[in-house]
């Protein structure tokens, strides 16, 4: 291995540390509280180090966030290998977020926080670049899924793939907010159960988005 290819694994590798421990801090602490000298000392570095590798604290924090659009992504594309027809994939793929959001809370926060911003990928940093490329790639996955659904007869042949796939997006992250935000109050107020407003909710998405049974795929314009 030559020097220079040695010098430069060893800067990704140190780069690496300094993501992995501003995730655990941003998990102990939150994105309000956390500072610069929390992550060095998480990481066992000096604080001017950190500054070699990332501009600022909000550099450091857009790592962790392309993070989570890499796993929320590959999530969804797991769903549409998965199931066999689009409507299967779409919830798949609604399930997926649910599970994404329980099971990995910091990353959903960052991807809710990113995603809740205005975004121009003109103005935007490289960092922030690729985290709108991975949303995109997520969002790609749910146009799929609706494409394949439109294809296969399960998907209503009317809908926009894309403009779909944004509203499904929206609609999933409500709900899961809702239920996370308000989930107490829910269960007192009007006895409902946090986790089975959310199911209903892919429920009813599912039933918006279904094609008609009988009629099957559309017709290609093919004689038979």
């Amino acid at each position: 291995m030559s020097i220079q290819k040695r010098k430069r694994e060893e800067k990704e590798q140190r780069r690496g540390t300094i993501v992995d421990a501003a995730e655990v801090v941003l998990a102990e602490t939150g994105r309000d509280d956390m500072t610069m000298a929390d992550i060095a000392e998480e990481a066992r570095l000096s604080r001017s180090l950190l500054y070699v590798y990332f501009e600022d604290m909000n550099d450091i924090v857009l790592a962790v966030t392309l993070r989570g659009f890499r796993s929320m992504r590959t999530r969804f594309e797991a769903a549409v290998a998965e199931y066999d027809t689009g409507l299967r994939q779409l919830r798949g793929i609604g399930d997926a977020y649910v599970d994404f959001a329980r099971d990995e809370p910091t990353y959903f926060a960052l991807v809710a926080e990113f995603e809740s911003r205005t975004a121009n990928p003109e103005d935007a940093s490289e960092r922030m670049r690729r985290c709108l490329a991975e949303a995109d790639r997520g969002l790609g996955a749910m146009a799929e899924a609706i494409r394949n659904g439109i294809g296969d007869g399960s998907v209503r042949s009317d809908l926009d793939p894309v403009q779909t796939a944004m509203t499904l997006w929206g609609s999933t992250h409500g709900l899961i907010q809702l239920a996370a935000n308000k989930g107490e109050g829910l269960r007192q107020r009007y006895d409902l159960a946090p986790e089975s407003l959310v199911a209903s909710g892919l429920d009813f998405l599912g039933v918006a988005l279904a094609g008609d049974p009988v009629s099957g795929p559309p017709d290609d314009g093919a004689d038979g």
